[in-house]
């Protein structure tokens, strides 16, 4: 029997499948031979080849943008594909003259009408039986009328690819926003088992694949969220140094997970897709969201688009926004004819005075060795996560813990943990650290903000605050929007400038 959880839901393996092309792709230039091209398509033969995957794919010509169909699935390599189920299925866009790597990812219930070969049409089915009928092929064919974006190639990574990536990479430090737990032990419920706390922290091969696969609480679209800032968090921390020191680490590794279009197993189409993505791998990632409109009927939930809505998709999908325009330091944008705005600062609206509740929570987390910060202010109908404890007895909410940085050090960390009550599954957080320099703090926005005395770095997602940082000699802060990124740009740069200090004047 296979090893994967019935219940549930099923989890997206295939994430780090774009992690491995972009990063891996990095590291390929014109100065590394044939014979070290050949050696990565060897790897990626060992999973075996899509078949007629001929027929729904496009060969791109050399330095052209391209589309890759990543698929996330519980086949395993020699059983039926009606033995199998995709779970996951995410567009990446590599495109060397646009502003960003687009990543788009398909609801698994959204409503479709397709044609079973050798069956015949199926009207009102959920899209992630395509590739129970008809496997990848189908998939692709149906997503590729759905949307008319053009498919270049498809890659089907199992969860066993995901599992051997993280770890190959070393692990990724990742920004949780939530407590995920579930024991079926006495439980009524029995699905996946889940046990990641709240935080910042280095996520390993089974945690992350517990940890993307989450799906019971959440909705499609947080799941997918979640998801992509996971592929997003990875692919800023894995980068061509470290694939320079062992070049097929990660591909001898996952290999044997993945299958690919036979195209993609030549050296030439292997090369041109280095090279794109190496030309590529400086952009932002950014997630092109879908639509968020339900269908209750008697035969089941779906989520459905209109025409308009998936051409407005397939728009932004192919011709990401421009980045924001640069702000100066002081705070105010710059005015007409380049001379700078008055400074001004962010708008107060959809925010409370929540100090009392905030310096509440916060000295819930106990003596810490290094200051403790919290928000005066937070977004109107939300509210700080109700105190909880682990089996152990260990605060989850708020959580005081330690990070393990990349040369072993433990460092001081705590969270405190937001929940919007009226929408599922989106929580924010503040975050804080006696590590200095944590990764999710590099390479920050060339415009900055400075908010009562604390200078802020910004990180975007397209036009979106995703990010919201701040250092001091002894410790590093940022505020992390949900998932879905749903407080607005003022209201993170309005919270971050409210962190005040525990015991402070």
């Amino acid at each position: 029997m296979p090893d994967f959880p019935r219940r549930g839901g099923l989890w997206p393996k295939f994430l780090l499948a774009a992690l491995v092309i972009v990063a891996l792709s990095a590291g390929i230039t014109a100065t590394i031979g044939l014979n070290t091209v050949q050696g990565f398509v060897d790897d990626l033969k060992q999973g075996g080849t899509i078949r007629g995957a001929a027929a729904v794919i496009t060969q791109a010509q050399a330095g052209d943008p391209q589309t890759l169909l990543l698929i996330g699935s519980d086949h395993r390599y020699g059983h039926a594909t009606r033995d199998a189920r995709s779970d996951t299925m995410i567009l990446v866009r590599l495109d060397p003259k646009a502003n960003a790597t687009t990543v788009l990812s398909i609801p698994r219930d959204l409503k479709v009408d397709y044609t079973v070969p050798g069956v015949g049409l199926r009207v009102g089915a959920k899209i992630n039986e395509t590739y129970t009928d008809g496997g990848e092929v189908l998939t692709a064919k149906v997503i590729r009328r759905l949307l008319r974006i053009p498919i270049n190639h498809i890659i089907n990574i199992d969860f066993g690819g995901f599992r051997a990536a993280v770890d190959a990479i070393g692990c990724v430090y990742v920004d949780v926003d939530r407590w995920y737990y579930h024991s079926n032990i006495g439980s009524a419920e029995q699905y996946a088992e889940i046990n990641v706390p709240p935080g910042y922290q280095r996520l390993c091969g089974q945690q992350a694949l517990d940890y993307v696969r989450f799906r019971h609480l959440d909705n499609d679209f947080v799941r997918a969220a979640r998801q992509q800032d996971f592929l997003r968090q990875a692919k800023a921390q894995y980068g061509v140094a470290q694939l320079l020191q062992d070049p097929h680490k990660l591909t001898k590794r996952i290999g044997k997970h993945m299958r690919t279009d036979a195209s993609l197993q030549s050296k030439e189409e292997f090369l041109k897709l280095a090279l794109l993505a190496g030309y590529s791998i400086s952009h932002p990632v950014r997630q092109i969201e879908f639509p968020t409109h339900y269908l209750n009927t008697p035969g089941g939930s779906y989520v459905v688009a209109s025409d308009a809505e998936l051409a407005q998709l397939r728009h932004e999908f192919l011709s990401p926004p421009p980045a924001p325009p640069t702000e100066k330091s002081s705070g105010g944008k710059r005015g007409g004819h380049g001379k700078p705005a008055k400074p001004h600062g962010p708008s107060l609206a959809g925010l409370v005075n929540a100090q009392s509740a905030g310096e509440d929570y916060a000295i819930q987390l106990g003596a810490m060795r290094f200051p403790v910060y919290y928000p005066k202010l937070l977004a109107a109908g939300t509210q700080y996560r109700t105190p909880a404890r682990n089996a152990s007895g260990q605060l989850m909410y708020p959580r005081a813990y330690r990070i393990k940085a990349p040369d072993g050090t433990m460092k001081g960390a705590y969270r405190l943990v937001v929940v919007d009550n009226a929408i599922d599954g989106n929580y924010y957080g503040i975050q804080g650290t006696s590590w200095t320099d944590p990764p999710i703090l590099n390479n920050p926005s060339s415009d900055t903000r400075t908010i009562n005395g604390k200078k802020l770095l910004l990180f975007y997602d397209g036009t979106r605050l995703r990010t919201v940082g701040w250092k001091t000699a002894t410790g590093a802060y940022w505020v992390q929007n949900t998932l879905q990124e749903r407080l607005t740009n003022d209201q993170m740069l309005a919270i971050a400038g409210s962190l005040t200090r525990l015991g402070g004047h």
